[in-house]
């Protein structure tokens, strides 16, 4: 059978009577008369493309400023490539060389039925094989030096009750690397030049802050200089979450619990976790709001699971791509300014002069 059409391109009238002010009861004004209530949509999970002077920032800021406002139990946690994504009230994390604050990926999922020391060996060995482009065999040999560091602490697969010990850090993967060496390894040798850089910037090292606090932003910024180590911080974070929120159990309502910002998504396009977050968060209370520059750097399940689409101006040989992939005519894709969208939420789309972030402080 041939697939069946997509709905038409087309918009519907901003007729609502409601206040215009920031939040209103029914929802968070993104402009005009238009309001946004992520527990009236099939999800919560939302998708922002724009090129660069487009308003994408300042967008995803606005939805973020006003979450917590609207909805007081939800938690927002910002992962920040730019350094500019600061929100009033936040506690921030900035990631760098002189930071006394890293992130572990090590910390164990203690989800029974499908995590533990053996398989966060084998996620992070995937992080860090994707990241800094290993083979195979280095793969592997990661794998074995992961699986022994947990041993060391005496975190052993089949003993659940061993896998709220205090994890390793990297610290402890770059002695057993060393020791390999000593003992002749070739191999080791090999491993640790590819993870020279990131035993020295020493993020991994470090002792990671508490995730209580209801507004978090995590400055990657200077991380930028080193290949690979933002989209292994940021991974590593967006795992802890997900993995916590599984823990928590499926939501009885569609109120979600936290919000992920994710900026310049383009870091994490080959994401196996996000693409999990927008695949499952949901049903747990985990949601996720993302933005990039173009419609390739997101990948197909952050389009497609994502019930709120925002499409601010784009380059125009980006236009006939995102007007089909998006839903909206050519000529109105084309035809955007800075900081005026076309927003689908579900089956319904409009057209928007977005308040921006600057407008709303």
């Amino acid at each position: 059978m041939p697939p069946k059409p997509l709905p038409a391109a087309t918009l519907k009238p901003n007729q609502s009577k409601k206040s215009t002010t920031e939040s209103a009861t029914d929802g968070i004004l993104l402009g005009d008369k238009v309001y946004w209530n992520p527990a009236n949509l099939p999800n919560g999970h939302f998708a922002i493309i724009g090129a660069s002077g487009s308003g994408k920032t300042q967008t995803l800021k606005a939805i973020a400023y006003e979450l917590p406002r609207f909805y007081p139990s939800v938690r927002c946690i910002s992962i920040d490539f730019h350094g500019d994504l600061g929100l009033p009230n936040e506690v921030c994390y900035p990631l760098n060389m002189e930071s006394p604050y890293g992130i572990n990926p090590l910390i164990i999922d203690l989800d029974t039925k499908g995590g533990g020391p053996s398989l966060q060996a084998i996620a992070v060995a995937a992080i860090l094989k994707k990241a800094l482009t290993m083979g195979v065999n280095q793969e592997g040999l990661i794998i074995d030096i992961l699986t022994t560091c947990y041993k060391q602490r005496g975190i052993i697969q089949d003993e659940p009750a061993t896998w709220r010990r205090e994890p390793p850090t990297f610290a402890d993967v770059r002695e057993e690397i060393e020791n390999r060496i000593e003992d002749g390894c070739k191999e080791s040798s090999k491993l640790a030049l590819k993870l020279a850089a990131m035993f020295e910037y020493g993020i991994f090292t470090r002792p990671q802050p508490s995730l209580d606090a209801q507004i978090i932003r995590f400055d990657l910024s200077a991380l930028g200089k080193v290949p690979g180590l933002g989209a292994i911080a940021s991974e590593a974070i967006i795992k802890q979450v997900m993995d916590a929120h599984r823990i928590m159990g499926e939501i009885e309502g569609k109120i979600p619990r936290t919000y992920t910002f994710i900026d310049e998504v383009k870091e994490l396009k080959s994401s196996r976790t996000l693409n999990i977050v927008f695949g499952d968060g949901r049903k747990y209370g985990l949601c996720a709001g993302v933005a990039s520059q173009l419609k390739e750097q997101m990948s197909k399940e952050i389009i497609a699971n994502s019930a709120t689409k925002i499409v601010l101006p784009v380059d125009q040989t980006e236009v006939k791509a995102v007007a089909s992939c998006f839903r909206f005519s050519d000529s109105l894709v084309g035809n955007l300014q800075p900081l005026q969208a076309l927003v689908r939420m579900g089956k319904d789309g409009y057209q928007v002069n977005i308040k921006p972030y600057y407008e709303r402080i």
